[in-house]
């Protein structure tokens, strides 16, 4: 094949960022993603070296990213693109790396065994690098993980109780990468065998459809309260309504109960009169803000309390959100993270609490199936001012934690989307954005895990070392290979 004018490499770039913002919501174009890499990888492995290559890369993310996630402005102003640059370094560096296998001499002796080589490490070094930019570093941040554009493919979809969201993105980069090889080599092979592996996990999905036993379970009541006015006597009004009073699980937003520090017993007997009248266990979003004369430290939970007082217990958050619940190291303003999140057992069951952020990550809801969990129950805070872009991109990525765990979650979010979801990923009920309201239903308790929670948790871990050493070895100035 001709060398590709540098121009048309851009053009091809711009692509593959295009294809990637649609295959997201507010879009949701999933079936998209499978080919958006693919204009990238012929302008990028037609660079005639890897920093030409990076900076497509780095173009595609930035474009990708900047739009996606625009709506990071509300929060961070213009600073915000400075995120939106940190995240495309990372597809930067996925190129780069995959510039230096194409372009290996050994590899380029032995056709065959590269392509299966770079087919296979296009969706394992991309997995690698989404893990540790969503999970590891420091700004763990996992919107946009690819695997989440698959969100609205139930059969594909499927695939994470088995290999995760990021093996979901493993898998879709290496069907990019096979498709690439075809239209770049005409090699048939890798591209007939990345369909037959789709569409064996997509036959495999439709068939856990079908048998799942997702009501097999004790089914409980559930009541969850979508309201942004963070007002008790509001919050308490919608909680004794007729459609909540008497559910067997009640759920408020994160922040929704401000408590002032020291002062945990006085606040409880406040909630308790403002509740009288309810039957429902007590899920209440709390939060200790930081004072400046007492010295106290943040604190984000969710208080689980009986209609009679009772505490079940309480829940901590486990990943503060960066630059704006952990900030400066050593201060009082941060949150510190929980270090022993566990389930609470309550008369609705044994609850596998998550906090807003905890949900964005795969760790969580895993370390509470291991620990017998029977239900994810969660409270959240999405500000409407963050816009549509933002409730519809994170509610996207709750289904993907009921169906790695193999659980029903019910997620009450301050402005929406407040959700009931159940362990197939399928949203029973939801309640849209900007809508006040009590979101009631029914959730079933069951028996946890899914081979993912058990054992797939370690394919993502796994590539992120994988990478580590391929940017040792690819980027090394020693040139270990030529």
């Amino acid at each position: 094949m001709n060398k590709i004018n540098p121009y048309v490499r851009w053009l091809l770039a711009g692509i593959s960022a295009a294809l990637l913002i649609l295959s997201f919501p507010p879009f949701g174009v999933w079936p998209l993603a499978w080919p958006a890499f693919c204009p990238l990888f012929l302008a990028a492995l037609d660079c005639p070296d890897a920093k030409s290559a990076a900076n497509l890369g780095g173009f595609t993310g930035l474009i990708f990213y900047g739009v996606s996630i625009n709506w990071l402005r509300a929060i961070f102003g213009p600073t915000a693109f400075a995120f939106w640059c940190v995240f495309g370094v990372w597809l930067a560096l996925h190129v780069t790396l995959l510039w230096k296998i194409w372009n290996n001499k050994l590899l380029n002796d032995h056709p065959r065994f590269k392509n299966l080589v770079f087919t296979a490490a296009a969706g394992l070094l991309w997995t690698g690098i989404e893990y540790f930019r969503c999970e590891v570093w420091w700004l763990e941040c996992s919107w946009l993980a690819l695997g989440y554009s698959q969100t609205p493919a139930a059969p594909l979809f499927q695939a994470a109780s088995l290999i995760g969201i990021y093996g979901l993105s493993a898998l879709i980069v290496s069907v990019n990468a096979a498709l690439f090889l075809l239209l770049k080599e005409r090699r048939f092979a890798p591209a007939v065998l990345a369909v037959l592996l789709v569409s064996g996990l997509a036959l495999w999905g439709a068939r856990r459809l079908r048998s799942f036993p997702a009501e097999l379970g004790r089914d409980i009541s559930v009541a969850l309260i979508q309201d942004e006015t963070y007002n008790l006597d509001r919050l308490a009004e919608l909680s004794l309504s007729k459609e909540a009073k008497n559910a067997d699980l009640l759920i408020w937003p994160e922040y929704s109960f401000a408590i002032a520090p020291g002062q945990d017993g006085k606040y409880l007997n406040i909630l308790l009169k403002k509740l009288k009248g309810s039957r429902s266990t007590a899920m209440i979003g709390a939060v200790v803000h930081h004072d400046e004369r007492k010295n106290n430290r943040m604190k984000d939970f969710a208080w689980i309390i009986s209609p009679e007082g009772k505490s079940f217990g309480r829940y901590d958050k486990l990943h503060p959100i960066p630059y704006i619940e952990k900030r400066l190291r050593h201060s009082n303003k941060n949150l510190i993270p929980n270090p022993t999140p566990e389930p609470i057992l309550t008369p609705a069951g044994k609850l596998g609490v998550q906090i807003c952020y905890d949900l964005d990550f795969e760790d969580g809801t895993r370390k509470m199936a291991a620990q017998g969990a029977q239900l994810l129950a969660v409270t959240s805070l999405d500000p409407a001012d963050w816009g549509r872009w933002q409730h519809l991109q994170h509610s996207g990525m709750a289904p993907a934690r009921a169906v790695e765990s193999g659980l029903w979650l019910v997620r009450a979010a301050s402005s929406g989307w407040s959700q009931i979801i159940d362990p197939l990923g399928r949203i029973r009920a939801s309640l849209a954005m900007d809508q006040t309201g009590v979101l009631a239903g029914t959730a079933y308790l069951l028996a946890p895990g899914t081979f993912y929670s058990g054992y797939g948790w370690l394919f993502a871990p796994l590539c992120c070392l994988l990478a580590m050493l391929a940017v040792v070895i690819c980027l090394n100035p020693v040139r270990l290979i030529p």
